[in-house]
């Protein structure tokens, strides 16, 4: 071993050897001092550990960055989708301008009023639909019909979908129908009458126009 290795080492078993000679004899101890040399690792050691510092560095920096890459790829996406949201069916302030309303004049939902917006409104009694029929067992779960506001033209449409049991004005909803203030809806067995809002030259119009 080297020599400091060695020394450190003699000077601990003298020490050792004097408190015990002292303390059989009943003298006091006297613990003399070290050399207080350390061991300094080898070269090749340093470099293994200073290699896995820098593989450990590189593991870092890719997380980094591939957490970085998802976030902003969320965040475009949530912005895209956004912006169409906005431009198409709402305004700056966040709400969906009404357009009509379906009102329920006979039926387990007697006296209940259905909100309308732009686009398409799809009726059926599943919690997903625009309007949910939830106690009429003869409305179709997924869109049985759907009202229709159509900007373009300020008119709104009854469209058939999924169900059979549609009437428009006591006749059977063959075909898309355009709808009126106070026409007549059967859909299953819920009566409805449609109150327009949106008709004639009254219109909503985005911010910017």
């Amino acid at each position: 071993m080297e020599g400091g290795i060695s020394t450190d080492l003699d000077d601990v078993k003298t020490v050792a050897m004097n408190i015990r000679g002292n303390i059989k004899s009943g003298r006091s101890v006297r613990i003399p001092k070290v050399s207080g040399r350390t061991i300094k690792p080898s070269n090749e050691i340093l470099d293994r550990e200073e290699q896995r510092m820098r593989e450990l560095q590189e593991k870092i920096r890719n997380h980094k960055d591939s957490l970085e890459e998802q976030v902003t790829l969320a965040k475009e996406s949530y912005e895209i989708d956004n912006d169409k949201t906005v431009a198409v069916h709402v305004f700056e302030n966040g709400i969906e301008p009404v357009v009509g309303w379906l009102v329920c004049v006979n039926g387990e939902e007697k006296g209940r009023d259905y909100r309308l917006i732009r686009g398409r409104n799809r009726i059926g009694r599943d919690s997903g639909m625009d309007v949910t029929i939830r106690k009429d067992q003869k409305v179709t779960r997924e869109e049985h019909c759907s009202v229709v506001y159509d900007e373009k033209s300020n008119l709104t449409f009854l469209v058939p979908g999924n169900g059979t049991l549609t009437y428009y004005k006591g006749e059977m909803l063959r075909q898309p129908q355009q709808l009126c203030s106070g026409d007549a809806v059967e859909i299953g067995e819920t009566k409805f009458i449609f109150i327009s809002f949106c008709e004639g030259e009254r219109v909503w119009k985005n911010e910017e126009e």
